[in-house]
């Protein structure tokens, strides 16, 4: 489609041959709302401008401002005149009507962009479909609420201007994408962590019903009742909390205003972006909130209310995300320890379903435990999906450890390039707990060297199909097949809401019983590795309050 114009909602437009495959364009940087500066800080986003002659879509746009942490490749040209997207498209005229699938960033509502190589949509719209990668305010930016923000909307509502990007973002898809060989009936969003979040968030809001007819929440839902919610990206603040939590920033900026804090210099607005709120498990302090508009319902009434968008869904999580420990020295004293301050009443039962043997370690022993929770976890959201929807739910478990990256932040702490500097003055690895005691109960407990396994994020180059993207990782022919088995079944439920497909292995729907298991094999098994097992995450998991 490159060689000439098309034509979208605000001006003519012309692409470029795609730098990995010459049958993919891209159209980078289209902006699909207005620069959120000024007076539209902190507002619902405002329409784009038109412009006259041909735009030639070669760069991206600038990332929206942020403080990048750890590996991620944002370019350095933040602005508030951020909310663009870019397009990668197969199609050779506007008559194909392909599938479309909109890709959401994670980095804990914080950072991001849709412009990372990471994310690189060639390796997908290769398999045929539009794929879309946006932009969206972040952190302080993006999540700020405050009861004067509240009463000026209109809706008694502040604190989700980034998930409202992200709804504004689909409605310029719906708009736009049938000149680029997309079919606006058939359109899939996803994401991974935040991303993952946000496509479940999105999945909630009625303002995005209808622009959407699936979805795929990367390492985004857990049952309603899970613990890990607190302090996973899908965790949320209630409106009181976030405008309690707005009013004090305000203070500790110096403004007496929402107008001040419009007038305010982005480097002070951005100090402190990055913090995490001072609650279990450290989700970050600005991230999105029950407002009663964007997201009216909590997790577990949304389900019970049966509001959520009745689509089909593909969701799951990785193999060495969910908890476990990747810490060496972590003993069976500390498991023990750790479980009676988890699991209370029930870690006797925990300790001897999860018995430390001369062939299971203690770290091994409750990883397999953390295993098991990510695959009950998400059977247990599906059984909660369907009271109220037909729509069926593909659950995955995913196994595959890629190779570590060369220097990067998945090598041993004296070969790492970059991450932050420990107490030792050594560095530590990008997701890294903070120095407790082994036998206090934490997330995570990071040790030397590479992250552990099937990380967080580590499906996210296989899923996309663009290993050709990932710096300094020594990918083999044993990943590549990865790849393509992955983004098959990514691109088949893009095409069809059904990921199987021919010349896969058969991907059945998460039952009460089984889960697909996927990596370098793909095979259902079962929610967890004994009945027993099983049954006690179902009793630990329902004990809980709802997050």
């Amino acid at each position: 489609m490159s060689p000439s114009p098309i034509r979208i909602s605000t001006g003519l437009v012309k692409g470029e041959t795609s730098e990995y495959n010459d049958n993919v364009t891209v159209y980078k940087g289209l902006p699909y709302a207005a620069s959120t500066a000024g007076e539209n800080r902190w507002r619902a986003p405002q329409p784009p401008k038109a412009w006259e002659g041909v735009r030639v879509a070669d760069s991206y746009g600038p990332p929206c401002p942020q403080i990048p942490f750890g590996p991620m490749n944002v370019l350095p040209s933040q602005s508030e005149d951020c909310l663009s997207l870019n397009v990668w498209t197969p199609a050779k005229s506007a008559d194909e009507k392909l599938p479309v699938f909109v890709w959401i960033y994670g980095g804990r509502f914080i950072a991001g962009s849709g412009s990372e190589h990471a994310y690189d949509g060639t390796g997908l719209a290769t398999k045929g479909l539009v794929v879309v990668t946006i932009n969206y305010r972040v952190g302080i930016l993006g999540f700020l609420a405050t009861p004067e923000l509240s009463e000026e909307s209109g809706h008694n509502s502040s604190g989700n201007y980034g998930i409202l990007d992200q709804t504004a973002a689909l409605k310029w898809v719906q708009e736009n994408i049938a000149a680029f060989g997309g079919d606006s009936s058939k359109v899939t969003i996803g994401g991974q962590s935040a991303g993952g979040a946000s496509t479940g968030l999105q999945m909630l809001s009625p303002l995005s019903r209808g622009l959407f007819r699936a979805a795929i929440p990367q390492s985004g839902w857990r049952y309603p009742r899970d613990p890990l919610l607190s302090g996973l990206a899908p965790a949320y603040r209630t409106k009181e909390k976030a405008e309690t939590q707005g009013v004090a920033t305000m203070k500790e900026k110096g403004a007496s205003t929402i107008a001040d804090m419009r007038k305010m210099d982005l480097d002070k607005l951005l100090e402190g972006n990055n913090k995490n709120d001072d609650v279990w498990g450290n989700p970050p302090f600005y991230r999105p909130c029950v407002d009663g508009w964007v997201v009216p319902y909590n997790y577990e009434e949304s389900l019970n209310r049966g509001s959520h968008a009745d689509i089909p869904v593909l969701t799951g999580h990785n193999a060495d995300e969910g908890g476990t420990y990747a810490d060496p020295a972590f003993s069976e004293d500390d498991l023990k320890s750790c479980a009676r301050q988890k699991y209370g009443a029930l870690a006797d039962k925990f300790i001897k379903l999860y018995p430390v043997s001369a062939e299971v370690d203690a770290r091994e022993a409750w990883n397999q435990a953390a295993r098991d929770n990510s695959r009950v976890t998400t059977a247990m959201w599906a059984d909660e999906y369907h009271k109220h929807a037909k729509s069926p739910v593909f659950g995955y478990f995913y196994t595959h450890a890629p190779p570590a990256r060369r220097g990067g932040p998945d090598a041993p702490p004296t070969r790492q390039a970059v991450g932050a500097a420990g107490p030792d003055n050594q560095p530590k690895l990008r997701i890294y707990e903070k120095d407790v005691p082994r036998s206090d109960y934490t997330y995570s407990k990071m040790g030397p060297g590479a992250r552990y396994g099937a990380f967080h994020g580590a499906e996210i180059p296989f899923v996309l199909n663009n290993l050709y993207a990932q710096d300094g990782y020594p990918y083999g022919d044993g990943d590549r097949q990865v790849a393509e088995t992955m983004s098959g079944y990514w691109s088949n439920f893009v095409k069809r809401c059904n990921p199987n497909g021919e010349g896969l292995p058969e991907f059945v729907a998460t039952s009460d019983d089984n889960i697909m298991r996927l990596g370098k094999e793909c095979y259902p098994v079962p929610l967890a590795d004994s009945p027993e097992r099983t049954a006690f995450w179902k009793e630990h998991l329902r004990a809980q309050k709802p997050w």
